[in-house]
């Protein structure tokens, strides 16, 4: 046991978080007889039918460009192949590993492309063949969670999108070319709970538990090691068995600090994000996270996301002045001609307000993002002004209004597939500004 056993604790829990948050988020999310619209049993897809509204909890910060498939595996067994058809939009396949990293961009702008496709979700044990045709994909941990998104222009669009969904297929590798079985699941009300939620309340003891039983499936890797080998002497890993009892009254008051600690000041101020004219960026190392630990951990609590150079996220939650967002105020954003988002082959841009719970808002026009598919309206010289507020804008600028509620709040402005200008801060999103209130502020009917 190192000197500082209580900080290997702090590190310990902090390097667990993703696999215990995915595997908590996973007993609730499978809980279910059949699959539904937010829900289906291990190894089963399931489709949100429409786009995001304040009314989704199993994602924080959803986007409302896409339908959302998801499915959490176990590769324990055998490897699970998926079938993606071919598509005229974009349909995007993101596999997580038990640690939260991307091993592979599936779909549009990644392996595989538009084209119709099967690919083999491989686990680390398995080293048997593979039919002709598949495109492997092999994962460090037998955990996955596969999140699938396909553009929806609309809620008038949602037919073709559903179409590409029910098109989709997972089934076991022992049954390919065989008729697919899909077998029923269980329903059990004591893991009906927010993920977040019931890991804050989770005590040590019950947390490293859950970590030492599923580590011994889902190994670190070989760079983790050194940190795997300190925690040990804890009694933390594959195998071992966490009993502060047994260890130094340090590491016990340690111990009893940990349900909190993703919302401390430490792990906020130690965020390895870029902050420019009050807009954040993710690090280019989301996905691929490495030794990042501290940094991995806080994604996940934070909200799960693309590697940068699939999306990027410019967010903010403070206006120019550096002011904490409010909808009791109204905000412009302006964008200079030529300067809108840019970004590649299959790319768009749209912009999303969240509660400070990451949760869209109800609204009057049921409009959670404004992106640039829609009918937006340019001002003589082709510059764009959005308007964000609780109250509608009004004067012919509803058509560019982001509603929010009147309490605090944050953006995201998604460009998906960008030019490699955002990511290098060449191209830079306007700033916040607030709209004065002596400037009139008419509602449009």
């Amino acid at each position: 046991m190192s000197s500082d056993a209580a900080q290997d604790l702090e590190d310990a829990y902090v390097y667990a978080y993703p696999l215990v948050l995915m595997d908590t988020i996973r007993a609730m999310v499978t809980n279910t007889e059949t699959p539904t619209a937010d829900r289906a049993p291990l190894n089963q897809l399931f489709h949100s039918r429409d786009l995001a509204t304040p009314a989704l909890h199993s994602l924080t910060r959803p986007n409302v460009d896409t339908l959302y498939s998801q499915a959490y595996l176990d590769l324990g067994e055998e490897p699970y192949l998926l079938f993606k058809p071919e598509t005229d939009r974009y349909c995007s396949i993101q596999p997580f590993d038990g640690y939260s990293n991307t091993p592979a961009v599936l779909g549009t702008g990644g392996v595989g492309g538009n084209d119709a496709v099967t690919y083999a979700l491989i686990g680390p044990r398995f080293d048997g063949a593979l039919p002709e045709n598949v495109i492997p994909v092999p994962v460090s941990t037998d955990f996955v969670w596969l999140l699938l998104r396909v553009r929806c222009f609309g809620p008038p669009d949602l037919e073709e999108p559903r179409k590409i969904q029910d098109s989709m297929d997972l089934y076991p590798l022992s049954q390919h070319g065989e008729e697919h079985t899909y077998p029923r699941g269980s329903y059990t009300p004591d893991l009906d709970y927010v993920p977040v939620q019931h890991l804050q309340k989770m005590d040590a003891c019950e947390y490293f538990d859950r970590f030492n039983s599923l580590v011994a499936s889902n190994p670190g890797a070989p760079e983790d090691q050194p940190a795997l080998d300190r925690f040990a002497a804890l009694g933390i890993g594959a195998g071992l068995t966490f009993d502060p009892a047994s260890l130094p009254k340090s590491v016990q008051e340690r111990a009893g600090q940990l349900p909190g600690f993703m919302g401390s000041s430490k792990v906020n101020e130690s965020r390895r994000m870029t902050a420019i004219d009050g807009w954040i960026y993710l690090d280019e190392s989301i996905g691929n996270f490495g030794t990042k630990y501290l940094y991995r951990a806080r994604i996940a609590h934070g909200g799960f996301a693309n590697p940068v150079d699939v999306t990027a996220y410019p967010s903010t939650q403070v206006d120019s002045g550096g002011e904490p967002l409010t909808g009791t105020k109204t905000y412009n954003l302006h964008f200079e001609p030529g300067q809108l988002p840019p970004y590649g082959d299959w790319g768009w841009w749209s912009l999303t307000a969240y509660s400070a719970s990451g949760q869209l808002f109800d609204n009057e026009l049921d409009r959670y993002a404004i992106d640039d598919s829609q009918d937006l309206t340019l001002n003589d010289d082709g510059s764009l002004d959005l308007w964000i507020s609780a109250t509608n804008p009004g004067r012919g600028r509803e058509r560019n209004w982001l509603p929010v509620r009147p309490e605090n709040f944050g953006i995201t402005l998604r460009i998906y597939f960008p030019h490699v200008s955002v990511n290098t801060h060449d191209w830079m999103p306007p700033k916040v500004t607030v709209v004065p209130s002596t400037e009139p502020q008419a509602v449009t009917q």
